[in-house]
């Protein structure tokens, strides 16, 4: 049976009080995530047979609801197509980080997060939320009285101000003012108790992401004062200024041997707690915060941060390399410079592996969409131009250019299919040529390399010409990536003075190796010398290994289609996903020495040393001495050679090339042998043909992109298709939630009911999309998952007519 993922990358928005929506959002996506697992964990022999939720799952003591319906769904898709639904990149702001925070933790470490309900319904309000010095006493402002009793009457603060909403308004406007009313250090403290009381089951550590895959979280913050970075320019030569915007991130990777490394753990809930509090620090409302409140709350409860140092490396690189000290940094609302943050979760998307057939889906949470409606006209007020251009407009960012982005992804993925397809026969000449031309031998790994070889020999033969461009376009694209890899290891600002200095070092020592090639026509004969641009490349292309790499991949996917064909009837797409496993280890290592993630101390060492030089000198006017010049030569050759060695390619090559001996050996279907020695062998070519095309690089194996909302105006079943419906939470600037229990318990189930909607459509269409869906019933399984969560939250939701509403409209369906 094929196997295909529906991966989930999702963008929560900010809104305030309408985290209420999003934590519905997330619950039920949480609750997809754990279906999808508990289905695949049943062997596929008996996942067509009767199973439920429970029986796959296990009585693990946690209450299940939707988890039944999301199961049968999966079950009912699985006569044909095994699906497994994964959420890998996550990006949030202001209450979208909160919330996009809590689902990272909990996916990572299949954690519950059933608690955080009450905390929210009960501790989302206002009277809890405001500081004691801030509030009001009983006389407090008394004038003020008669005057909202006649704006409660004529409804001037909104409609529907019931009591509850009349005292706690009350209370606001006779509180100080001129200070942030909410408590900021109290905040704090429910964020912290809310994720450390996420618990899993059982005494097993365990993920609902499966083996051999990452989930990465990036949460919005605006740094207050910024942090200077100097920039140089023609003239002045050189400027500073100043950034605010921020992401903070932390990184989930399950590994294939079970072992996992998490900045989602217990070990860093302290830098969890300091993220949620800080993207979500409205200004006006909450303090700014500091990570000295964050250090005073755990001394005052006595708890460790085992993982400080490896989040202050992460998160605080840029501030400690300008001199600024972290403990003394203010951050504020991330929604202030980035209020919807896709462009980070698409650079996430775009370096993620993919092990088998993939349906790529980036799902954004909107609790308070724009509608369309023309503009009003006329000149706004002095009073209403300022709250529009400090409140509205900056939170409305448009995400036009983010989803356009998407769409070119989307077009150069499909052109650069339609262009493979149509070079397909002609690469297949290549290699028939290749392996004609070198005969086998016994040893099937030294074949391979012998293949390789030659392909890259005959590659250069017959683009003539076109190679020059190529090699020479290649060398200096491998020295900038070497500039990069530096700076990154020195930890040097890539617009800094001192990285065009590095990179002047760099391209000098290259010139002195000889690897930039020769002018006139180039030559890979050199005897049995090799020639000295051939040695670097071979030394430190990493970047031609990975874009082969995925080039396998990608060929590799392209054969889900094709098992119709009666050539690739003996095919399985269990047998395709084996093979793309196989390639997975040496694309991830290729992945982690272009990242710098597995550079030893001694080479870190080596290249501050060496930066450290670089930096008197680029900052000196004097010139360079002769001694001084021999001593630089000597350190980069040292820093050179240390990582030349640490990238150890010519290992990387035999160990590919072993996985492609192997599959030639093992009892896979010839067919699917020649196909990996087509992409394998076949990419010089391909390489020679393409990598002009800049766009083109920066695909790997990736299918289009579709884009999904989740919002209260793309429901239709109970909404009954009136579009015009608003979560309550969206009144008062969308801090109405703050305002109301019975508004919180409103969008909050709200919240579940619009996912459980939205996903069920999003899987559906994923099924669909393969033929797979059948005669499954959709709108029973709505009806079925609607009904699950009302009779859950019965028990735990205070407004019982909002209940009875509810069933009365799901009993229509």
């Amino acid at each position: 049976m094929k196997e295909k993922e529906l991966r989930l990358a999702l963008v929560c928005y900010g809104g305030v009080s309408l985290v209420l929506y999003m934590h519905g959002v997330i619950k039920e996506i949480l609750k997809l995530s754990r279906a999808s697992k508990a289905y695949h964990s049943v062997p596929q022999s008996e996942q067509r047979v009767h199973q439920s939720y429970e029986a796959a799952n296990g009585d693990d003591g946690r209450p299940h609801d939707t988890e039944d319906v999301y199961f049968t769904l999966l079950q009912s898709i699985g006569r044909t197509l095994a699906l497994r639904v994964i959420v890998d990149s996550i990006a949030g702001a202001s209450a979208g980080g909160i919330s996009g925070i809590v689902l990272a933790r909990a996916l990572a470490h299949d954690l519950s997060i059933d608690h955080l309900r009450d905390l929210w319904l009960d501790e989302a309000d206002l009277l809890r939320l405001l500081g004691s010095s801030q509030r009001a006493r009983p006389w407090s402002k008394w004038f003020l009285r008669p005057v909202l009793w006649i704006l409660f009457r004529l409804r001037r603060l909104g409609p529907a101000v019931d009591r509850e909403i009349q005292k706690n308004l009350s209370m606001f406007f006779r509180s100080r003012w001129f200070e942030p009313p909410f408590d900021g250090e109290r905040f704090l403290e429910l964020l912290f108790d809310g994720l450390s009381a996420m618990r899993g089951h059982g005494d097993k550590p365990s993920s609902l992401l499966p083996p051999r895959h990452e989930l990465d979280l990036a949460v919005s913050i605006t740094d207050f004062f910024g942090y200077p970075r100097d920039v140089k320019i023609n003239t002045p030569s050189l400027i500073a200024e100043r950034e605010h915007g921020l992401f903070w991130t932390f990184k989930y990777r399950n590994w294939l041997d079970e072992s996992e490394t998490s900045g989602l753990a217990d070990s860093n809930v302290p830098g969890l707690a300091l993220a949620a509090r800080a993207t979500s620090s409205f200004p006006g409302a909450f303090p700014p915060v500091q990570l000295s409140d964050l250090e005073r709350l755990l001394a005052k409860r006595g708890v460790d941060w085992p993982d400080r140092q490896k989040f202050i490396a992460a998160n605080f690189r840029d501030h400690i390399r300008a001199g600024v000290n972290p403990e003394i940094t203010s951050f504020l609302d991330g929604g202030i410079v980035n209020n919807k943050p896709f462009s980070v979760v698409l650079n996430m998307v775009r370096e993620r592996p993919a092990y088998r057939d993939v349906d790529r889906r980036l799902v954004f949470v909107e609790p308070d969409p724009e509608r369309s409606s023309p503009p009003p006209g006329g000149v706004p007020s002095f009073i209403r131009t300022l709250e529009g251009a400090i409140f509205e407009i900056p939170l409305r960012a448009p995400i036009y250019h983010e989803l356009a982005r998407v769409q070119q992804f989307n077009e150069t993925t499909e052109r650069m299919r339609t262009v493979l397809k149509a070079a397909y026969p002609e690469l297949a000449g290549f290699v028939t040529t290749v392996t004609e031309r070198v005969p086998s031998t016994g040893d099937a790994s030294r074949t391979v390399g012998l293949w390789r070889e030659t392909a890259n020999v005959l590659a250069a033969k017959e683009a003539s010409y076109a190679y020059q461009v190529y090699a020479r376009f290649k060398t200096f694209s491998i020295i900038d990536t070497l500039v990069g890899q530096i700076c990154d290891l020195g930890e040097i600002d890539q617009a800094s003075p001192l990285r065009t200095r590095l990179a002047d070092e760099i391209l000098t020592w290259a010139n002195r190796r000889g690897a930039i090639q020769p002018e006139g026509s180039l030559s890979l004969a050199g005897g049995s010398q090799v020639q000295p641009w051939i040695d670097f490349l071979l030394h430190f292309d990493v970047e031609f290994r990975r874009r082969r790499l995925s080039f396998v991949m990608r060929g590799l996917n392209l054969l889900y289609s094709r098992l119709e064909e009666a050539s690739f009837k003996e095919v399985t797409p269990g047998q395709i996903d084996d093979l793309k496993s196989r390639f997975q280890a040496p694309l991830g290592r290729l992945r982690r020495l272009q990242a710098g993630d597995s550079a030893s101390v001694a080479l870190r060492n080596r290249v501050v040393a060496l930066t450290s030089r670089l930096s008197v000198i680029a900052y000196s006017k004097a010139e360079t001495t002769v001694t001084a010049r021999k001593d630089l030569d000597r350190e980069m050759d040292d820093v050179m050679e240390q990582l030349h060695q640490e990238l150890d390619l010519a290992n990387v090559d035999g160990a590919v090339d072993a996985i492609v001996a192997l599959s030639m050996a093992d009892e896979m279907p010839n067919v699917l042998h020649h196909e990996v020695l087509i992409y394998y062998i076949g990419f010089p070519f391909w390489d020679v043909w393409t990598y002009p095309i800049s766009e083109w690089r920066a695909v790997e194996e990736h299918r289009e992109i579709r884009v999904d909302r989740i919002s209260p105006v793309d429901t239709v079943l109970l909404r009954n298709g009136v579009h015009a419906t608003r979560l309550k939470g969206a009144e008062f600037r969308h801090f109405a939630g703050f305002l109301s229990r019975s508004r919180r318990e409103h969008d909050y189930l709200w919240g579940r009911l619009d996912a459980a909607e939205r996903l069920i459509d999003i899987v559906s269409d994923a099924a669909a999309m393969e033929g797979a869906l059948g005669k499954t019933d959709i709108r029973m399984l709505k009806r079925d998952a609607f009904r699950a969560i009302l009779d859950t939250e019965e028990h735990h939701l205070q407004d019982k007519d909002l209940i009875a509403q509810m069933r009365s409209e799901v009993s229509k369906l």
